[in-house]
């Protein structure tokens, strides 16, 4: 499940293949840097679908951006690019929530790196829980629904900075059809400006500036691991 819809380049989520597919597809061109290599050469359960169809995406987005014309990977750095860093999959941070909505949706403005707003429309907020203690992301939708219904969700926590990107990650859940979703922070991706300052990303608000570690989803770009 892949932001914000700026110069055509939101990422979608991709098909899941079967998995005798997976397994081939994965073990054929598995790629990408130490940690991926390590969770991806691990042993395969093929009965856990869940986690080859996470792997699966990563793989795809990986050869994306190593092979689209659209990619933000800086031409200078194609050489080096070995694909993205991710924490191993984990159903510990997959949760089976629903949208606590506002009572009207509110218009908002979404500040970016660019310092170029966005407007966006305050739906509500998905509440989960880790540890006995309650949190709660609050959730976004584009004005104009034409182009996709999706819920946008950007959002820090304490590993922003360190072990992830520190301007925040994003989830996105598409066709949304019902408010009981799957929160899950394994598809959690960095918006392109971690891979290309050039980029307008959405920066997230404090609101969802999680106090916890989401150690879910992609890392910091290997590239620039310390930006």
């Amino acid at each position: 499940m892949h932001t914000l819809r700026h110069s055509g380049n939101r990422e979608r989520s991709l098909a899941v293949f079967s998995c005798l597919v997976l397994t081939t597809v994965f073990l054929l061109t598995a790629c990408g840097s130490p940690e991926e290599k390590s969770d991806a050469q691990s042993d395969v359960d093929t009965s856990d679908v869940y986690t080859m169809e996470v792997r699966k995406d990563r793989l795809e987005k990986d050869r994306y951006l190593l092979t689209s014309g659209s990619t933000p990977i800086r031409a200078s750095d194609m050489e080096m690019f070995k694909g993205l860093a991710y924490y191993p999959v984990s159903k510990d941070f997959v949760f089976y929530t629903a949208l606590e909505p506002l009572d009207e949706p509110a218009e908002i403005t979404i500040a970016t790196s660019q310092d170029r707003p966005r407007q966006m429309l305050h739906i509500g907020a998905l509440p989960f829980e880790v540890d006995g203690e309650t949190h709660r992301l609050q959730v976004y939708a584009p004005k104009d629904t034409t182009d996709g219904n999706y819920w946008f969700i950007p959002f820090t926590d304490a590993t922003s900075g360190d072990a992830t990107y520190g301007g925040g990650r994003y989830i996105d859940i598409e066709d949304v059809r019902a408010d009981s979703v799957f929160l899950d922070f394994n598809y959690a991706y960095n918006p392109y400006c971690a891979y290309n300052e050039r980029y307008d990303c959405p920066i997230p608000p404090a609101e969802n500036a999680l106090p916890i570690r989401i150690e879910a989803g992609e890392k910091n770009y290997p590239l620039y691991s310390g930006h």
